[in-house]
């Protein structure tokens, strides 16, 4: 029985990851049998104390999903509202349970690691290859995947780019439903991409160079077919940090390599960057990456304009889970007669969340959580940069960094799909400390 459910906890997580790319429920489903074989196989054991890694990343964490509890309680009892305890749950209560994942690779052996890691380098090559395949589609392919359990009732379009040669290109979604999500996905990966190659150069094997290019030529292009603008920040963010760790603190590469690398790799964007440039689709993609506005861009404002009455109302326990939409519902009818040539923009902006992990998170569960968030992402770097492990799990994680960045603009502390990617790339990085002071190098 006990080998069994190692065996069961180890399949259910590895298959969760590469399913992070394809489904959000096949992902979650397969998240939640991982949690559930490996705390059965932990109590059976006798090691219930072992459930939490003990490390200050694993504890702001759960501090983090404590404070959810208090504010949760508060307003239930507050809160005179039928069914609040459900509209809690069917909003932002409901993230714990992705921290799972984060508990589940805590449960796994020093053995179990490899395994892991090369399931991430699949859902690398799997986020890849749909996205090329998704830049020249019009049709969404998370079809393929949703055909299989529903009916379809319409084909679900891309937005289209234009051409380049009579070759139409569309924004890259993957098998993802919105690019914000396929593009919060990508940026974890970018230092992978990028340190990887480089890494490649200095080891001088010819395949391996050519396989890495490739790779990275093409990560690059659906980047940039993605336009998820924000996550693109988080990636720069991410590769910057790597960048110092890895040339001046770890010295994992040599300074003059620095230059060299860097040319490299300005000079393959460039490359991407002058074929676009000379067609109309090429301008609609690089364009906004360089300060020309699009369409969308305004409506942030009136979300974040929405958002900040709700923060000062409410700065020490927010508003309460499940009660955003509600909320700022009021608050917009309220602007709306104040300044009634803006009724139209508060109208038809997005409701759902804030565009922005600090003010949806300060607007839901107070200034507290803000700053709960903010330390966990302080503690990640500090002991990133003193971090004792290997280079091959090292750039897995420095996409964590950018994660904290890309929610200053989309709230993908709140999107399931890459808040379950976080707390596994943050589980592997606490696994990995947590073997490293025992004495034991993962």
């Amino acid at each position: 029985m006990k080998e069994f459910l190692k065996k069961a906890h180890l399949f259910c997580l590895l298959a969760t990851i590469p399913s992070i790319g394809i489904s959000v429920s096949l992902s979650q489903g397969f998240l939640v049998l991982s949690f559930f074989f490996g705390i059965t196989d932990q109590l059976k054991s006798g090691n219930w104390k072992e459930v939490l890694p003990n490390h200050p990343v694993s504890k702001i964490s759960i501090s983090l999903f404590l404070w959810y509890g208090i504010v949760f309680l508060i307003h239930l009892v507050f809160d005179n509202s039928a069914g609040y305890a459900k509209a809690a749950w069917n909003g932002e209560l409901k993230d714990f349970f992705l921290f799972f994942g984060l508990i589940s690779v805590g449960f796994t052996t020093k053995e179990d690691l490899p395994k892991i890691y090369k399931a991430l380098f699949w859902l690398f090559l799997l986020l890849v290859f749909t996205g090329v395949a998704g830049g020249f589609t019009p049709v969404r392919l998370s079809r393929l995947i949703s055909d299989l359990y529903k009916t379809s009732s319409s084909y679900k379009f891309t937005h289209p780019l234009g051409s380049i040669s009579s070759i139409p290109l569309y924004i890259s979604i993957g098998l993802m439903n919105t690019h914000l999500t396929f593009g919060g996905l990508l940026q974890f990966f970018s230092a992978f991409a990028v340190f990887g190659f480089l890494r490649t150069l200095i080891q001088g094997d010819k395949k391996k160079i050519l396989i890495a290019g490739v790779l990275l030529f093409l990560y690059s292009l659906v980047f940039l077919l993605n336009q998820a603008r924000s996550s693109m920040i988080g990636a720069g963010v991410s590769i910057f940090f790597a960048g110092v760790h890895l040339f001046f603190i770890r010295k994992e590469f040599s300074k003059s390599f620095l230059i060299k690398g860097a040319s490299f790799i300005l000079g393959l964007l460039f490359l991407i960057g002058l074929v676009l440039t000379f067609s109309p689709a090429g301008k609609k993609v690089i364009g906004p990456l360089f300060g020309k506005e699009k369409h969308t861009d305004s409506g942030r404002t009136f979300i974040w304009d929405s958002s900040f009455p709700l923060i000062q109302e409410h700065p020490i326990i927010g508003v309460g889970p499940g009660n955003y939409n509600k909320e700022i519902e009021k608050v917009r009818i309220e602007h709306s007669e104040t300044y009634s040539e803006l009724s139209y923009f508060y109208e038809v902006t997005q409701r759902g969340h804030a565009h922005n992990d600090y003010f949806h998170l300060a607007s839901v569960f107070g200034i507290p959580a803000v700053l709960l968030y903010l330390g966990l992402g302080g503690i990640l770097i500090a002991y990133l940069f003193q971090s004792k492990q290997d280079f091959q799990r090292l750039v897995f994680y420095y996409g964590l960094i950018g994660f904290f960045v890309s929610g200053l603009f989309q709230c993908y502390f709140q999107d399931d799909e890459v808040v379950i990617l976080f707390w596994i790339l943050l589980g592997l990085f606490v696994k990995g400390e947590v073997l490293i002071s025992k004495g034991d190098n993962a």
